[in-house]
């Protein structure tokens, strides 16, 4: 699709492209020979309420960092470690994940009960720190979250 939307049809990015696509069929037959299960969460109105809040704090960091990016606001960058309130492990990437999806964070290392994140602020690693995300997590109890095995498919490349 971008190659006809672009225009471009030189050897070089034509190539590359077919490369790229063969690394990512073989990233995703090699995923599916480690991890044969899946995760099904109960769709409630906390996913709902959880995804709008999410988008509310992704437009408010996307503006935070705008202002940093334009001399507006003093860009402070940091490291800081972030205590995980939550005690199975969906809850935790989830809230990795929702840290590193809102601009001017990036989840670093998780571990069993801490969370190493970098912000583009202090301000802003201090509001994860006291909670701000933990918050918007919804309480997934483990007993709701079904392991699904799924059965091993024969792949060929």
């Amino acid at each position: 699709m971008w190659v006809l939307l672009s225009g471009h049809f030189s050897v070089l990015l034509l190539s590359l492209g077919v490369a790229s696509v063969a690394l990512v069929l073989w990233l995703d037959w090699r995923m599916d020979e480690i991890d044969h299960e899946q995760f099904h969460i109960p769709v409630t109105s906390d996913l709902f309420l959880f995804i709008f809040k999410l988008g509310r704090l992704v437009v408010s960091s996307n503006i935070d960092v705008c202002l940093r990016i334009y001399g507006i606001r003093k860009a402070t960058p940091t490291f800081k470690e972030i205590p995980l309130p939550f005690d199975n492990s969906l809850s935790k990437v989830i809230y990795a994940n929702a840290i590193t999806l809102t601009p001017g964070t990036v989840s670093m290392v998780l571990d069993k009960d801490k969370l190493l994140v970098h912000s583009i602020s202090r301000e802003g690693a201090e509001e994860l720190a006291q909670g701000a995300m933990a918050d918007i997590i919804p309480r997934i109890r483990q007993q709701d979250v079904k392991t699904v095995p799924v059965r091993k498919k024969r792949r060929t490349l």
